[in-house]
């Protein structure tokens, strides 16, 4: 039990942004990750507008393509944090759900998917409607928005009123169809490993925000994590 309790707090311990502080000044940080943020975004933006003669489904494409666009728009907007992250659970976990849904691409589409253009356009249009739900979610989102588990502003306006979690929602839709798309024992393990971890960031979050904005309790009363049942006040 004192080994768990080492690595417990060891995870805990784990702020590369607090150890970097001590060399560069705060606001000059969060202006450096988020140029950083924005190249790499940049980047996959422009190839994914070099794709477009790659993809089945044009409206996929665009969707994509916009969701990049919004999502480069959003480091450049956002505000710093008042609440920022610390500990493995709060930075390591989240960056690797960021990028673990890319590990389903490394299997093949199923045999009976391919040729097949009334599959493909049907589960290109589910990617399409996930997609552009993540986008809208995270252009409400923008100016608070973070892979990892901070805490910005507080918002409740876009889907944010029927929804605690859209982006994550979206995300995770997104992630089933391409799933169902390249079905594999290998996908629906990264699949399930997706999901918990998204479960794990809504629960870490909603605790932080809890912890510097007592009213976002009313906002989440009678609620899921993902779905909200009673209607909320502004």
């Amino acid at each position: 039990m004192h080994y768990l309790d080492d690595i417990r707090k060891i995870m805990n311990r784990f702020d590369p942004f607090g150890w970097m502080e001590q060399f560069v000044p705060e606001p000059w940080l969060h202006r450096i990750i988020r140029a950083a943020m924005v190249g790499v975004i940049l980047s996959f933006l422009i190839v994914r507008i070099g794709q477009y003669d790659n993809f089945f489904f044009k409206p996929l494409w665009l969707a994509e393509t916009l969701l990049f666009a919004v999502l480069a728009t959003a480091f450049i907007v956002r505000h710093d944090p008042v609440g920022r992250s610390r500990g493995v659970a709060e930075i390591i976990v989240p960056l690797v759900g960021s990028v673990l849904p890319f590990g389903l691409l490394t299997t093949p589409p199923v045999m009976w998917m391919r040729g097949n253009s009334s599959l493909l356009t049907i589960i290109s249009l589910w990617l399409t409607i996930a997609t552009l739900f993540t986008t809208w979610s995270m252009w409400t989102l923008r100016r608070s928005f973070s892979i990892t588990v901070e805490a910005r502003a507080l918002v409740t306006a876009g889907p944010y009123r029927w929804i605690r979690h859209p982006v994550y929602l979206g995300e995770v839709m997104a992630t089933l169809a391409v799933m169902v798309w390249r079905l594999s024992l290998l996908n629906i393990m990264i699949f399930a490993l997706f999901v918990g971890i998204q479960f794990s960031r809504a629960y870490l979050e909603e605790r932080k925000l809890l912890s510097i904005f007592p009213d976002y309790r009313n906002f989440t009363g009678g609620s899921w994590w993902f779905w909200k049942i009673s209607r909320h006040t502004e």
